[in-house]
């Protein structure tokens, strides 16, 4: 009977890290969908810089370099992000294998933990610096793209 009160006392304690889990899946969410918009955005400014000349490809080209930037930031966001989730599963691992053998493994996952919020901070703060990126240069250079774009419209 002792041993069903461990895991349930295991289970109980791996009940929070999981509840991260699930936050951090919501984020890859957002993250994917940024991404897969940028790139969406990218395939529809080659289509025009093929066609274009002068000034008008100057800034169509302008436009792909600052979506290939927010492109990257995206790439090492997810990546942060995953790292946070894979330490997420190795805390609750860590539970079980600790509570399972009757050993602490207290620092172990104290270390996980912290590295995980600091993965977790550092995909928040390129997830915001993008989010500005994208903000000011669709400010600055939608009505200039969207007039190139108009005046080659393809068929």
């Amino acid at each position: 009977m002792t041993e069903y009160q461990t895991i349930s006392e295991i289970m109980q304690a791996a009940v929070s890290p999981v509840f991260l889990l699930a936050g951090v899946g919501a984020l890859l969410n957002v993250l994917s969908g940024r991404l897969g918009r940028i790139i969406d955005r990218l395939r529809f400014l080659q289509r025009y810089i093929d066609i274009t000349e002068g000034e008008d490809k100057a800034v169509m080209l302008m436009n792909r370099k600052q979506s290939i930037f927010r492109m990257r930031l995206m790439y090492i966001s997810i990546f942060f992000c995953t790292l946070a989730g894979l330490m997420v599963c190795m805390v609750v691992a860590a539970l079980f294998i600790g509570g399972i053998n009757q050993f602490s493994l207290n620092t172990f996952i104290s270390v996980l933990f912290v590295a995980c919020m600091i993965c977790l901070i550092i995909s928040f703060i390129l997830l915001s610096f993008e989010i500005f990126l994208a903000t000011k240069t669709t400010r600055r250079n939608l009505i200039k793209t969207e007039t190139i774009v108009s005046k080659y419209k393809l068929q």
